[in-house]
């Protein structure tokens, strides 16, 4: 099934009649209703290990923003969830130069990311239960700064597939409480630079998971606010090696990233 088969089947199963008199609390259901924006911000931590050590690593604070379109079937409690989000900032780089020389400065970053899910929501009163599955796309570009105005790039970028769960307690008929987890695996990872232009390093698939915290206020009927955390951890097996002329060779080394988000949403209920 392709990305988009799923996005189809979501909104066809996600899209229900008029009235649904189902088991999932009315409170849970309206939180779950929405086409949100977000503001916010990504704390990036990446490494790279080769041997038992760590040649570079950066970490820092990106600004981002995000859209998001929720919908649980009024008819069948089917979710259908899609989000893209767009992150850019400057992150503190320390590692060397291909010669061992120690070099430390900062990088710039480009990072987007978009996601699509189907789940299916089980009520149990103030409870609700929604186990399902979600596939995403990951962009990251990074311009490390060799003291030229282009520096050195590269863009890594993967896809993902993880099954999902999340559990959300309505408080009171205005405030829903959400806390969700999903765990996979990473596919089809890769990295280009301009430093060896046409060449893509392939890189190892490594497990992908995530844990979020979410809380939903309606402000007003078809207004709500959210804060929302959420923890992120993947990475990149190592490459093969590639010539590059001159009996020289090129690798991509085992590597990992964690990202701490924090966002506040404003959102349009329906």
């Amino acid at each position: 099934m392709n990305r988009w088969t799923v996005v189809a089947a979501g909104m066809l199963l996600a899209s229900g009649g008029t009235a649904w008199a189902g088991e999932v609390n009315t409170t849970i259901v309206n939180a779950d209703r929405y086409l949100s924006v977000q503001v916010g911000g990504l704390q990036q931590n990446y490494r790279e290990t080769n041997n038992g050590t760590v040649p570079d690593k950066e970490q820092g604070f990106i600004p981002r923003i995000g859209v998001e379109y929720s919908l649980l079937g009024l008819e069948r409690p089917f979710r259908f969830v899609l989000g893209a989000s767009y992150a850019s900032g400057n992150t503190y780089y320390k590692g060397g130069l291909q010669n061992g020389t120690p070099y430390d400065t900062n990088t710039g970053n480009h990072i987007l990311d978009a996601h699509v899910g189907l789940g299916y929501a089980f009520g149990f009163g103030s409870f609700a239960l929604t186990p399902g599955i979600e596939y995403g796309e990951h962009s990251w570009e990074r311009n490390i700064n060799h003291g030229t105005s282009s520096g050195y790039q590269e863009r890594y970028g993967n896809q993902y597939m993880a099954a999902t769960l999340e559990g959300q307690f309505a408080l009171s008929q205005s405030t829903v409480l959400s806390l969700s987890g999903a765990y996979g695996t990473t596919l089809n990872p890769t990295m280009t630079n301009n430093l060896y232009p046409g060449l893509t390093y392939y890189l190892g698939t490594k497990p992908w998971a995530r844990v979020g915290l979410k809380l939903d206020y309606a402000a007003y009927s078809n207004l709500h606010m959210g804060v929302q955390l959420s923890y992120t951890r993947f990475a990149y097996g190592v490459s093969s090696l590639y010539p590059v002329g001159n009996n020289l060779g090129t690798y991509e080394p085992n590597s990992e990233t964690r990202q701490t988000a924090f966002d506040l949403s404003l959102s349009y209920n329906f």
